[in-house]
């Protein structure tokens, strides 16, 4: 009974927490690996390239995880196992040295680290079967096209960026709420995208409409946070699951005039899932994990995690 209420309530984080408690006695050497929602798509291979003897735990989101990382601070009993915790950076500032240690990505999500060109061109040889030799043309006029694509949207979706990121900053400061969420909201209401072109369909005043709780951020704070975003790598800054929104949209339009109306893919390219229609972000941050980028500050801290106990009491 007690296992089952557990599992009606992974997402809280004293749950993530009891779960730990109860594996260590019977997994007291691995190391415990606490997550947000998804993200162990992503972390586990890497994991395992520096051991095989690992637990996984989710925790639901950003804040469970740092809240299991402080009970687990404050019970010096667990000093003795070793302890992984992955968080996302988003528009946080970071938050610093944390003993145990804490992985906080370099960019705002894991997703960011699946969208570059050079992923992308991973991608078109592994999964859609392209030689950069024997298919050249196609392979270039593709890699040219994601690329093109890619900036109008980083174009489009400034504004959003940069909206969204003065909210967070200004929860931060002054320890409200944003009164916005993402969670119901789908890209395809800010941007549209084809292969011919991405296109804006919002402006300040319809993001007060939609979200009409948001908190109010003037306009000269608004332009600054514009301009330090025209300056950034924005793949890696921007909102991560928009981010991958867009991979995914590209990879089914590519496929899609390639099947069908072929008015800039000619030729049919083979994909490892099909047509692609039925894919999600989900099913990609498993599919494409292997092509992903790993930062040297992962290795670094996987290194330091997997060898030692850090000791915190």
């Amino acid at each position: 009974m007690y296992i089952d209420e557990l599992r009606k309530s992974k997402d809280k984080p004293q749950v993530a927490f009891h779960e730990f408690a109860l594996s260590t006695g019977t997994y007291q050497n691995h190391l415990f690996c606490f997550f947000e929602g998804k993200d162990n798509a992503y972390y586990v291979p890497r994991i395992k390239r520096f051991t095989n003897d690992y637990y996984t735990i989710k925790c639901g989101n950003k804040d469970a995880v740092l809240s299991v990382h402080a009970i687990i601070v404050n019970k010096s009993e667990y000093g003795k196992y070793k302890l992984g915790f992955f968080i996302d950076r988003d528009f946080d500032k970071s938050i610093g040295t944390k003993i145990p240690p804490i992985f906080e990505t370099p960019c705002y999500s894991i997703e960011n680290l699946y969208v570059s060109l050079n992923v992308f061109k991973d991608i078109l040889i592994n999964e859609f079967h392209l030689s950069e030799t024997t298919d050249k043309q196609l392979f270039d006029d593709l890699l040219n096209l994601y690329e093109m694509r890619q900036k109008e949207f980083h174009s489009a979706i400034l504004l959003l960026n940069a909206w969204y990121s003065c909210l967070i900053d200004k929860k931060n400061q002054e320890g409200i709420k944003t009164g916005v969420s993402f969670k119901d909201s789908n890209l395809n209401e800010f941007i549209s995208i084809n292969l011919h072109n991405v296109t804006k369909n919002y402006d300040i005043r319809s993001l007060k409409d939609k979200f009409p709780n948001a908190i109010e951020i003037d306009e000269d704070t608004l332009n600054q946070k514009i301009k330090l975003f025209e300056s950034v790598e924005q793949h890696k800054v921007f909102r991560g699951k928009y981010e991958m929104d867009f991979l995914l949209k590209i990879i089914k339009e590519m496929l899609l005039d390639s099947y069908k109306t072929k008015s800039i893919v000619k030729e049919k390219i083979r994909f490892s899932f099909g047509d692609g229609s039925s894919l999600n972000q989900e099913q990609l941050l498993n599919i494409f994990e292997a092509y992903a980028e790993t930062p040297q500050i992962l290795t670094d801290y996987m290194e330091i995690v997997t060898k030692e106990i850090i000791i915190y009491s």
